[in-house]
């Protein structure tokens, strides 16, 4: 494996333990964090893909903003091909980030 790749999943890791914090959410989305996480679940690893999308739903059930910066990046196409072929993990995440992304776009609550 690539180092520079490691340090990545290692990164994308630590920012999806942030995300589960009030805290760490607003850290991530103040600095910008939103654009990497769609790129690693587009581009990253296995394990990144599968970190970035536990960090992405986060995001997104916690605050209707970021939510709204996430599908502005163009997570849709990515977490559609993840929860397709990523780990079983990874599926997961981002089958409940769409599910949410279309409860919000038919005014149901989501899930918190």
């Amino acid at each position: 494996m690539d180092p520079a790749a490691g340090m990545v999943d290692k990164a994308v890791a630590v920012l999806a333990n942030l995300a589960t914090i009030p805290e760490g959410r607003n850290a991530i989305g103040q600095a910008g964090g939103i654009p990497v996480l769609v790129e690693v679940v587009e581009l990253g690893s296995a394990r990144g893909k599968e970190n970035a999308a536990a960090a992405l739903l986060q995001l997104c059930t916690n605050s209707g903003r970021f939510c709204s910066l996430v599908l502005q990046e163009g997570a849709v196409p990515p977490l559609v091909a993840l929860s397709q072929s990523g780990t079983p993990r990874a599926k997961e995440k981002a089958q409940a980030l769409l599910s949410y992304f279309r409860n919000q776009r038919h005014g149901g609550a989501g899930r918190r």
